[in-house]
């Protein structure tokens, strides 16, 4: 099972409250996923979907408003001969003036004489509605990736007004679509973890939006604990460095002119620098008596380094 997978399952337990509620959301099922064909033998009006639970959802829905509904059936890919698509076939719509009443009642225009499917703007004022076509949309040609891999919803629409309807009704929730063609199909889709979140809470994927919302916990702590240490890390290879440096010059020092001839503050750090090579600046402060703060150690180890530095210029 997929996410997607997972999420239809859940929106299709959804009350939708209102018969109100209900025609929209069929409405968006419909709009977004009827496919008309046609050959020199035959004519076809079609809702394909590889989701069982939706096909049996959608065809038991459509039979409390007409009284002869569509027919149903399943067949066997023959690529994977255990891959199910299921097809509800809406053929007996185009025919019966009572079937085609209802399509016409959701924007859904058979033209006779071309012989093609025509949509009208279809307009909702309520926003329960609204919540309920948003989730039809999402139930017919919507898909969102595991969150664990990466944050991507997209909804695949065969026409242009129906791709810019949906995201008219997006927005209507203050949610920010993109929107890409790609292949003959026009692309809605959210990138933005925020952004799906909100989307599924619109359309009533409280499970699913939960299980998102953990998923996002969970990489911040990742991605916080990876900052953290790889902080720390560059913290440390600085450190280390500049003990490395400080030991260095050191020892020039003393080989040139010997770390007795030091001021007596200057000749105590170098010699714990010497002694303790990996302490920090903090901890060299804290072997000192009187203890001293951090900047006065550097202080001290600064003009360990400019003494180094001048005696390295007298030998040029």
């Amino acid at each position: 099972m997929s996410f997607s997978s997972d999420i239809k399952d859940e929106l299709i337990r959804v009350d939708y409250g209102r018969e109100c509620c209900r025609k929209a959301e069929i409405a968006a099922i419909l709009r977004t996923g009827l496919i008309f064909r046609k050959t020199k033998k035959n004519k076809s009006l079609t809702f394909i979907t590889e989701h069982g639970p939706l096909s049996r959802y959608l065809y038991t829905q459509i039979k409390h408003i007409v009284k002869k509904g569509p027919e149903i059936y399943g067949e066997k890919t023959p690529r994977l001969k255990k891959h199910v698509v299921y097809r509800i076939d809406f053929n007996n719509f185009l025919e019966s003036s009572e079937q085609r009443s209802f399509l016409e009642g959701i924007g859904i225009i058979f033209d006779v004489d071309k012989e093609i499917i025509e949509y009208r703007k279809y307009d909702i004022k309520d926003r329960c509605c609204i919540r309920s076509y948003l989730r039809g949309g999402f139930l017919s040609v919507g898909s969102l990736t595991n969150p664990d891999k990466s944050y991507h919803l997209e909804l695949n629409f065969q026409d242009k007004m129906i791709q810019t309807e949906y995201m008219g009704y997006m927005e209507y929730f203050n949610l920010k679509p993109k929107h890409i063609t790609r292949k003959n199909y026009e692309i809605v889709y959210l990138k933005e973890g925020q952004d799906i979140v909100d989307y599924l809470n619109v359309i009533g994927a409280h499970n699913a939006l939960m299980e998102m919302e953990n998923v996002r916990i969970m990489k911040e702590m990742r991605n916080q604990v990876n900052r953290i240490v790889n902080c720390e890390t560059a913290n440390l290879e600085k450190t280390v460095n500049a003990a490395v440096n400080q030991v260095e010059y050191i020892k020039y020092i003393d080989g040139a002119i010997g770390l007795e001839n030091l001021p007596p503050a200057l000749k105590e750090i170098a010699r714990l620098r010497l002694e303790n090579t990996h302490a920090s600046l903090s901890e060299l402060g804290k072997m000192l008596s009187p203890e001293l703060s951090k900047s006065g150690v550097n202080h001290r180890l600064r003009k360990l380094e400019k003494i180094a530095e001048d005696l390295k210029q007298k030998e040029q």
